[in-house]
């Protein structure tokens, strides 16, 4: 994992120091001293396998030496961080909160042997993009069109997660940019937001379905049978609003959908509508296969953005991503 050694008795303060008990942590002539990083990988290891000599049989060390490894950890926190019983070895909360940031530590050191190695070969990246369904499909597929067509060929991995999972995912620098609705109040603490795309509500069904080109009502909307969202998250919020806000009951017997392969094909093969964002349709409504009509009480426009932490550098991979996604917004507004 490219874990480096730590020096016991070095005396600059170190970047991931706990004071020991009774120490002064702001005082300059005894500084606290550092956590070795390979304790914390022992720790992760013992965490992982749940047991001392699990651990040990992983990491090729003694059980021995694993467990002095732990004390001298205990030891620089001064709080117990792993309990022993019969069933194994179980982090205290004391253990959680270190392993949070042993967990990240991890990543980081696994990214940037990933990056290095692509660097040697003059490639950037790579670049790791978590995010809602929709945001994926509606910023994704242009950006790297042309990009693919400026000759750059980036190497990108794709996650499609919920929006409830997003934060943690980048608190724990598992991903580089988080693609999702706009925040409507307060980011999380530590993000930065950059909107790159705003797009409109869609009510669509099938070509042939009948809808009436001068539009439906709510309520005559929720005489249709709906495919809606499954998951909690931005756009089943604003789609159960449309109908709260017109006094109009959300339809029973909706069916739930959060695969928006599945939810092409029922809309296109049934008698199904839905309302979602504009980008989420548009090969199918200019194939002819959808079409749209318009909602009187729709959504405001949606607004697409990515997520990214604040106190971390721009990689120039996600530099060039969200500068492509701002230049295609503004010439397809």
């Amino acid at each position: 994992m490219g874990w480096g050694p730590g020096r016991r008795r070095h005396r600059t303060r170190g970047r991931f120091p706990f004071p020991a008990p009774g120490c002064n942590a702001g005082s300059e002539e005894d500084p606290p001293l550092p956590i070795d990083p390979r304790h914390l990988r022992i720790l992760l290891a013992v965490s992982r396998s749940g047991s001392f000599t699990a651990a040990a049989e992983e990491l090729n060390m003694s059980q021995p030496a694993v467990s002095i490894a732990i004390a001298q950890l205990e030891d620089r926190v001064g709080l117990p961080l792993v309990i022993r019983d019969r069933k194994g070895a179980v982090p205290t909360p004391a253990g959680e909160v270190l392993l949070r940031r042993a967990r990240t530590i991890e990543t980081v050191l696994e990214r940037a042997a990933q990056e290095v190695a692509l660097h040697h070969h003059r490639i950037e990246g790579p670049l790791l993009i978590g995010g809602t369904p929709g945001a994926l499909m509606s910023l994704v597929p242009p950006v790297m069109a042309r990009l693919g067509a400026e000759g750059l060929h980036l190497p990108v991995s794709l996650r499609e997660v919920r929006d409830e999972d997003l934060a943690g995912l980048l608190r724990g620098r598992r991903i580089d940019l988080a693609l999702c609705t706009a925040a409507r109040q307060t980011l999380p603490a530590g993000f930065e937001e950059h909107v790159v795309k705003t797009e409109p509500f869609l009510l669509v069904g099938r070509a042939g379905l009948g809808l009436p080109k001068r539009g439906l009502t709510v309520a005559e909307a929720a005489a249709y049978p709906w495919i809606l969202p499954l998951a909690e998250g931005a756009t089943r919020r604003h789609l159960e609003a449309v109908f709260l806000s017109a006094d109009v009951p959300v339809p029973r017997n909706a069916m739930r959908c959060d695969s928006l392969a599945t939810m092409k094909e029922l809309l296109r093969l049934g008698d199904y509508i839905t309302l979602l964002p504009a980008s989420v349709f548009a090969a199918e409504l200019q194939a002819g296969q959808l079409e749209s009509v318009p909602l009187s009480g729709a959504p405001p426009a949606r607004r697409l953005a990515a997520w990214r932490m604040q106190e971390d550098d721009l990689s120039p991979a996600s530099a060039l991503f969200l500068e492509t996604a701002r230049a295609l917004a503004t010439e397809n507004p």
